[in-house]
């Protein structure tokens, strides 16, 4: 069967947390609230774990919810009044959609991707129009994501915050608040997240070879895509041809600031 049309599934979404006290509830709480309002859905849908995280049902009502935070009628993960983890909580002006019956937009899902392939999101880098960085990263010389690499893209969309440490080679002028690219190399090429700085360098053992070290920053992920749904290298190079994109043989390069703003851009237009 067809999982439910995204704007069918943001509008019941407002409708139960208005219901609900405090206009708040549990992920897990609203998804299975929500499943009886599609009996479309099938068991596998519903149970059957996605892409090794949560099932295609709920990465549904995830994707759903990151739109509406999007939209500015849910509160991104840790923000609102009182929050916690996992809790969705509806921003005054979702209490006033709901109120009001006010339409909620609505996006077509991609057909044949992954469901959580392709998402809008506010960039909260305080860096606005600075340069960036590109992170590079091989899955074949580090995969030590929490969760599997995927099972962490389904946080993110979920309403976690994610944040890491990462290599940035030899550069020691990465201030907080510049914006990070996740650069995947060694097949599939092309940019697969975004991510903001919040720690200045510092020097700590290297990821993978012992006895050495390296510089790191810590940064804050706010989106991941999952490989399949990068965005490719040949549009990077076309689009924004300042930055060296089959060059990048090491985490830290520097990303100008008129290509960053390109960068931002063309990224914001790839997963809106």
């Amino acid at each position: 069967m067809v999982i439910p049309h995204d704007r069918d599934i943001k509008l019941q979404l407002v409708k139960y947390l208005a219901s609900r006290p405090d206009r708040r509830a549990h992920a897990q709480s609203c998804y299975a609230a929500l499943e009886p309002l599609f009996p479309q859905l099938t068991n596998e849908e519903v149970t059957l774990r996605y892409q090794t995280s949560v099932s295609k049902w709920a990465n549904a009502v995830q994707f759903a919810r990151l739109h509406l935070v999007n939209e500015g009628l849910i509160y991104r993960a840790g923000e609102g009044p009182n929050p916690s983890k996992g809790v969705w909580i509806l921003t005054p002006e979702g209490v006033r959609a709901a109120e009001r019956g006010l339409p909620i937009r609505g996006r077509s899902r991609p057909s044949g991707r992954a469901l959580n392939a392709k998402h809008s999101v506010a960039f909260r880098s305080v860096a606005q129009g600075g340069d960036g960085i590109i992170l590079g990263w091989n899955r074949d010389l580090w995969d030590e994501w929490p969760d599997t690499y995927e099972g962490t893209v389904n946080r993110l969309i979920a309403g976690d915050r994610y944040e890491t440490r990462w290599s940035v080679g030899k550069r020691v002028d990465v201030p907080p608040g510049t914006e990070a690219w996740l650069l995947r190399q060694g097949g599939p090429f092309g940019v697969i997240g975004h991510g903001t700085v919040t720690s200045n360098t510092f020097i700590d053992a290297h990821f993978a070879n012992a006895g050495e070290t390296s510089r790191y920053v810590n940064v804050e992920f706010d989106v991941l895509l999952l490989e399949e749904d990068l965005l490719p290298r040949e549009q990077l190079e076309l689009l924004v041809p300042e930055v060296k994109w089959r060059h990048q043989f090491t985490s830290g390069n520097r990303v100008p600031a008129t290509a960053n703003a390109r960068l931002k851009q063309l990224w914001t237009e790839h997963i809106s």
